[in-house]
């Protein structure tokens, strides 16, 4: 029986999300197809499979990427769907949990973790920008003279900066992250 969940993931929240989708796998739920704020799940012996979601360059349909998805395929992990942006695509890829106990594994080396972070970290910091401009904007409008709306706009002013605070901590958390793993690579040079 198909089962559709509607859920909220920010961008940024890439391994939240794959933790939840091994949750449902976990419940008997397999995965047959995402969107950008839904799920669709069929009943599956529970924990049978396990997930791992990635960013590629390119689109899903690119040669580069269908030929890696075959290469992933003689390895026993499957892509399940994936989601198209501008010159990206986030893919969500499914295995035996018995053939990949620990997890599905694909960017271990360290060159490839800054890559990651990286790309988050800049999603990040143009969810920070805009979210900042949006806030000072409201809380201009909101103490402005003869502005009838100061309440709506002090309410959006609020909401925006708790986004935009919320995304500047997973930020920093990056940015850390991104420097640790510098320090690796050098000891590992």
């Amino acid at each position: 029986m198909r089962k559709k969940v509607h859920k909220l993931f920010w961008i940024w929240q890439l391994e939240k999300e794959q933790a939840w989708v091994n949750d449902m796998a976990e419940h008997g739920y397999a995965l047959v197809r995402a969107g950008r704020f839904t799920f669709e799940f069929d009943d599956s012996e529970p924990g049978i499979y396990i997930y791992k979601e990635i960013f590629l360059k390119g689109s899903s349909t690119s040669s580069k990427n269908i030929e890696y998805f075959k290469f992933l395929e003689e390895m026993g992990i499957t892509e399940v769907c994936a989601i198209d942006y501008p010159n990206t695509c986030w893919v969500y890829l499914r295995a035996l949990k018995e053939d990949y106990p620990n997890g599905i594994e694909l960017y271990s080396d360290v060159e490839s973790k800054i890559t990651y972070e990286s790309v988050m970290m800049w999603y990040l910091l143009f969810v920070v920008i805009v979210c900042g401009l949006c806030s000072a904007l409201n809380y201009y409008m909101a103490f402005t003279p003869n502005n009838g709306v100061r309440w709506l706009n002090l309410i959006t002013a609020s909401g925006v900066t708790i986004l935009m605070v919320i995304a500047l901590i997973d930020f920093i958390k990056r940015v850390i992250r991104i420097n640790k793993l510098k320090k690796e690579r050098k000891i590992h040079e």
